[in-house]
C-alpha cells in the first residue's frame, strides 16, 4: 500500500457551472488535513473558467495562505463522453481497448483520452459490457490554459466519477449528485465505475419528489443488471437542505441505507475547525485525494 510523503500538500479544484471549489490538504499518513478551502464565482455563459475565474481562486486561497503550484482539476460531467459499450469478451483474445477507441471515437470528435472498466456479467446480459468514458483534447486544452497562464501545473485533470469513489466508500454504492451543473448518478461495485448518467441543469427540479422521480427507472435498472447494488448504499451529495426530502423519497421507493456522508478522514485546521465541510465538497475533496499511481487521469 501507497502511503503519502508526510506533510505533503495536495490541491483539488471542482469546476462548478457558477464556482471554483478549492481544497487543499495536508498528509499526514492516511490521514488529511484540510488548511485551506474556497468557493469563488466563475463568468456566466463560458464553457470553462476564465482567467480571471483562476486569478479570483488564487488570491483567495493566498489569503488562507496556500499558494497553488499545482492542482488536479476536475473535467466538467457535461463535457465527458460516458457510455456502455458491447464487445467481445477479454477471453476471446480480441483487442478490447483499440475496440472501444474505435467505438469511442463514433460518439466524440478530434482526439481524446479514455478509459474503460470491465463490467460484472449478469445472466439477465447476453454481450460483454463494458463501461467506457473519453475526453476531448480540445476541452481539455481550453481547460488547461487559465491555470497554467497563471503558473498552476495541472498534474491531472480527473473525472467527477472516480473523484467521487474515494469519498463515498468502498462497498457498493450509488451516488446521487445533485449539484448546480444538474444532477449525476454514478454506480460503483468497490473502486470499479459501473454506470453513469448526468441529467442537466435546466431539467432539475427543487422538488425532492420530481428529483427522484427521474431516477427510479435508472435505479431499477441498476439493480435488476447489477445484482450487486441490490443491498447498495445510496449516497445523496450536491445540495445539503435537499438531502431529508431526497432520502424519504427514495425510502418510499427502495429499502436502502442512504447517507450524505463522506468516508475521508479530514481534519479541519485553524479558522476553518468551525466549518463543517458537506457533501457540496465531495468532488473537491475528492480530487485532492488522488493518488497519481492508481488513478483515472
Amino acid at each position: 500500500m501507497a502511503i503519502p510523503i508526510r506533510n505533503k500538500i495536495s490541491v483539488g479544484i471542482d469546476v462548478g457551472s457558477d464556482t471554483l471549489r478549492a481544497v487543499a490538504l495536508r498528509h499526514h499518513g492516511m490521514k488529511c488535513e484540510i488548511i485551506a478551502a474556497v468557493e469563488s464565482g466563475r463568468t456566466l455563459n463560458h464553457p470553462h473558467p476564465t482567467q480571471l475565474d483562476v486569478q479570483r481562486l488564487i488570491q483567495a486561497m493566498e489569503r488562507q495562505g496556500v499558494c497553488i503550484h499545482s492542482a488536479v482539476v476536475g473535467a466538467p460531467s457535461e463535457r465527458l463522453m460516458s457510455s456502455m459499450i458491447e464487445l467481445p469478451p477479454r477471453s476471446s483474445g480480441a483487442p478490447i481497448d483499440s475496440l472501444a477507441k474505435a467505438e469511442i471515437a463514433k460518439s466524440i470528435s478530434g482526439n481524446f483520452e479514455s478509459f474503460i472498466w470491465d463490467l460484472p456479467e449478469s445472466p439477465r446480459q447476453k454481450a460483454t459490457e463494458y463501461f467506457a468514458i473519453a475526453y476531448g483534447h480540445e476541452d481539455a486544452g481550453e481547460l488547461l490554459a487559465p491555470f497554467e497562464s497563471e503558473g498552476i501545473k495541472v498534474s491531472a485533470i480527473e473525472p467527477e466519477l472516480t473523484a467521487l469513489a474515494r469519498v463515498t466508500g468502498s462497498n457498493n454504492r450509488v451516488v446521487l449528485d445533485i449539484g448546480g451543473r444538474g444532477a449525476r448518478l454514478y454506480a460503483y461495485e468497490g473502486r470499479n465505475v459501473l454506470f453513469a448518467r448526468c441529467t442537466p441543469r435546466a431539467d432539475i427540479s427543487s422538488d425532492p419528489t420530481a428529483i427522484v422521480r427521474g431516477f427510479i427507472g435508472t435505479i431499477d435498472y441498476l439493480v435488476n443488471r447489477f445484482p450487486g447494488l441490490e443491498d447498495a448504499t445510496v449516497v445523496v451529495l450536491g445540495q445539503p437542505h435537499l438531502f431529508e426530502g431526497v432520502k424519504q423519497e427514495l425510502l418510499k421507493e427502495f429499502d436502502a441505507d442512504i447517507t450524505d456522508k463522506l468516508v475521508a478522514d479530514l481534519t479541519p485546521s485553524g479558522l476553518l475547525q468551525n466549518y463543517s465541510f458537506d457533501s457540496r465538497w465531495a468532488s473537491a475533496i475528492g480530487l485532492a485525494t488522488r493518488d497519481a499511481a492508481k488513478e483515472v487521469a
